[in-house]
């Protein structure tokens, strides 16, 4: 009887060991953020704020070779809570690519791959046209929809080609099938790489993109066009051609300029987001900031707004 027991609490005790061997563990990132933004159609709000996410990251390699991922992210939201809402799993299998799911807010393949190939060195140029109409951003790939919760992602690289796949089987009551892909070549010649994208959110629109960017030295330039196409006649069709360049002036300092106009089918006047850029990284310091310009946002005339922006992090 003692034999047995001992027995016993031997395997339980090596049982212990092997399953703490193989527990996983989160680490915490997150940076001391303190953000300015002078929107001009917002003078009574006060412009100074400071970072509030707090991001958890871990993962590790698997017996077969493979390696697996997960990521949350808690920050704050209008209520002035802590939300947890932004998470995905990823499973690295190699040669063969990479498979992810989005529980929230959090895909990086398919539609999202692709709906914005320009540089820039802080902000892209159309976010202050979704501050000034309280819409989604026009002109993107996904202008019209994109469910990331509950999203699968694929993504993979052959002979120069770099695939990626969206798919969301329901991304809400009553709604049809999300899916989106992206294919990018970058073997044509050196520096170059050119883009093909496509989103089809089931019963709402289908969308396609493509764009070039080029690399030469410290100097990166791109342009793109996207096509919204919403199936309702009720709803309005956009096509936008986005372009940027942004300069490297040496290992601390980059410079970007960018301009966005989105036609919207039917409108008298076209949404135009221009902006200019900079970013600066002093050791543990880093700031960014610029000035962005939109007019005729969502294709109403005279809305029109400026805004200047800055952000200064500290890492530690």
């Amino acid at each position: 009887m003692n034999k047995l027991k001992k027995v016993g609490l031997t395997a339980l005790a090596t049982s212990l060991v092997a399953t703490a061997s193989y527990a996983g563990e989160l680490s915490v990132s997150g940076s001391a953020a303190l953000t300015y933004t002078g929107l001009d159609s917002a003078t009574d709000t006060n412009p100074w704020a400071m970072g509030d996410s707090i991001k958890f990251n871990g993962g590790g390699d698997l017996d077969n070779g493979m390696s697996v991922s997960v990521y949350y992210e808690i920050d704050g939201a209008s209520s002035g809570h802590k939300v947890y809402d932004d998470y995905n799993l990823k499973l690295g299998m190699g040669d063969m690519g990479k498979l992810s799911f989005s529980g929230a807010s959090s895909s990086s393949s398919g539609v999202d791959s692709a709906k914005d190939i320009i540089p820039n060195a802080y902000t892209p140029v159309y976010e202050l046209a979704n501050e000034v109409s309280g819409a989604s951003d026009n002109g993107l790939l996904d202008s019209s929809s994109n469910t990331q919760t509950g999203q699968w992602g694929y993504d993979v690289s052959a002979s120069g080609f770099d695939i990626s796949v969206s798919y969301n089987p329901k991304p809400g009551v009553a709604a049809e099938a999300e899916t989106g892909y992206s294919v990018k070549y970058d073997g044509l010649m050196d520096g170059l790489m050119l883009m093909y994208g496509a989103f089809d959110d089931g019963d709402i629109a289908e969308n396609t993109t493509f764009g070039a960017k080029y690399t030469m030295g410290n100097v990166t330039a791109a342009i793109q066009s996207t096509d919204v196409d919403f199936e309702a006649t009720t709803s309005t069709d956009q096509d936008a051609t986005h372009m940027g360049v942004s300069i490297a002036i040496n290992d601390d300092l980059t410079v970007s300029a960018g301009r966005q106009e989105i036609e919207f089918d039917g409108a008298g006047d076209d949404e135009v987001n221009t902006g200019i850029q900079a970013s600066y990284t002093m050791g543990s310091i880093s700031f960014s900031g610029g000035f962005n310009k939109v007019e005729s946002a969502g294709g109403s005339a005279d809305v029109d707004a400026e805004a200047s922006m800055f952000v200064a992090s500290f890492a530690f």
